[in-house]
C-alpha cells in the first residue's frame, strides 16, 4: 500500500503498515522503497507511534474562526427571517455586529458548511391563505383511508396553455471553436406574437383520456359543456363507470367548471364530482402529466411554428404517453395525502 505520487500526507492505515513491516524487522530503507517514502518521514511515523500510542491524524489549530457560535446563531436567525437577501446583503449585516471585516466568501462558507444553506431559485407554488390550508388538511383527513384501489376510479381532468416558440429547456450541441453560429447549433426561436394554444386534457389510472382542442373564442362556461362536459369527458367517464362500476370527476375551481351552465348538466346527468380543494395544482397528478407533454414537444427536431403545427404535435406526443406513469401516478396519491396531513396543509414538493 504505497503512497501515491502527488500526494502530500500518509494516512493513518499506511502509517499502521509502516511500524507493523519495522516492528518485523524489516530496514527502514527497504520500507521506504515499497512506501515511497524517505527514510527521515519512516523514521518519524515509528517514533510519534511510540510517543503517542496510535496512528491518528494530529488534530491541526487552522486558521482561527473569524465568527464564533454566537454570530453564526445570530447569522442563522437573520437569514431564515430575510431568506431573500443576497450575499452582499448577508455579508453587509454581518459586518454590523463583527468586530473585524467578514468577506463575502467568508460568509458564503460560513452558511454553506456551518448552516448546510445554499442559494437556489425559489420553487414557485401557488400562494395559499390560511382558509386554504384549512380545507386541504380537511380533504387529506378525509381521503387518508383512501387506497389504491380506490384512487382507480378518479378521473383527472384540466386544462393547460401552451405558448407556440416557448421552450425553457436548455439544449446542449457539440461544437467547435468558431461553430457558435451554424445553423445546425443553433436553437431557433419564433415571434409567434404571443400565440398560444388551450387544451383540455384527463387520465385514470390504466386510462388515457381525450386531448381536445379549445378554440381561442370558445372558452365561456357554455362552451365547456359543449366541448368537454357532453362530449369527450362524459363519453370517457361513461365508458370508466361501465368498466370500474363506478368513477368520479376532478375538476379545478376554474369560473367554467363551476359556472350554472356546468353544474347544471352535472346535475342532470348524475355526474359524480370529487372534490378538489383550490389552489391545489399538486393535488391533481395531471399537472405532471402536462410536463410530460410539453417536454416531450420541446425535445422534438423541429419545434411547431404555428398553433396548427403544435396542435398536431401534441397529439402526436400525447398518444405515446405511457400507461405505467398514469398508473404510477394514481397509485401515488396516497402519498400526496399523507404529505398534506404532513405539512398541515401547507405545501408539498409535488
Amino acid at each position: 500500500m504505497p503512497k501515491a505520487p502527488g500526494i502530500k500526507y500518509t494516512t493513518p492505515e499506511l502509517r499502521a503498515l509502516i511500524y507493523q513491516k519495522a516492528q518485523e524487522g524489516i530496514k527502514t530503507s527497504e520500507i521506504a522503497s515499497f512506501t515511497n517514502l524517505t527514510q527521515r518521514t519512516i523514521q518519524k511515523i515509528i517514533k510519534r507511534y511510540e510517543e503517542r500510542g496510535d496512528h491518528e491524524n494530529a488534530p491541526k489549530s487552522g486558521r482561527p474562526l473569524l465568527l464564533n457560535e454566537r454570530s453564526i446563531r445570530h447569522l442563522s436567525l437573520h437569514v431564515e427571517q430575510n431568506r431573500r437577501e443576497s450575499l452582499r446583503e448577508v455579508t453587509s449585516f454581518v459586518n454590523n455586529f463583527s468586530a473585524s471585516h467578514i468577506s463575502e466568501d467568508t460568509v458564503r462558507r460560513v452558511l454553506r458548511h456551518e448552516l448546510g444553506m445554499h442559494a437556489r431559485i425559489s420553487a414557485p407554488k401557488p400562494f395559499l391563505k390560511a382558509v386554504h390550508k384549512e380545507r386541504r388538511l380537511a380533504w387529506a383527513k378525509a381521503y387518508q383511508g383512501w387506497g389504491k384501489e380506490d384512487w382507480k376510479c378518479v378521473i383527472w381532468t384540466d386544462e393547460s396553455s401552451v405558448e407556440i416558440g416557448k421552450s425553457s429547456r436548455m439544449e446542449w450541441v457539440w461544437r467547435r471553436p468558431g461553430e457558435r453560429l451554424l445553423e445546425q447549433c443553433l436553437k431557433p426561436t419564433f415571434k409567434s406574437g404571443r400565440q398560444s394554444l388551450m387544451v383540455w386534457g384527463s387520465f385514470a389510472h390504466g386510462r388515457l383520456g381525450p386531448l381536445v382542442r379549445m378554440p381561442k373564442d370558445e372558452r365561456k362556461g357554455s362552451d365547456y359543456v359543449r366541448l368537454i362536459l357532453s362530449g369527450p369527458l362524459w363519453d370517457f367517464y361513461s365508458s370508466l363507470v361501465e368498466e370500474r362500476g363506478i368513477a368520479a370527476v376532478v375538476e379545478d375551481g376554474a369560473p367554467v367548471h363551476t359556472c350554472k351552465a356546468a353544474r347544471n348538466w352535472r346535475s342532470t346527468q348524475q355526474m359524480e364530482v370529487f372534490p378538489h380543494p383550490a389552489q391545489s395544482p399538486d393535488l391533481n397528478p395531471i399537472e405532471n402529466i402536462w410536463y410530460v407533454l410539453k417536454t416531450a414537444v420541446n425535445r422534438r427536431p423541429v419545434m411547431p411554428k404555428n398553433v396548427d403545427e403544435m396542435w398536431v404535435a401534441l397529439q402526436q406526443e400525447w398518444a405515446k404517453i405511457d400507461i405505467d406513469l398514469l398508473n404510477n401516478l394514481a397509485e401515488g396519491m396516497p402519498n400526496r395525502v399523507c404529505a398534506v396531513l404532513e405539512a398541515k396543509g401547507g405545501h408539498t414538493k409535488y
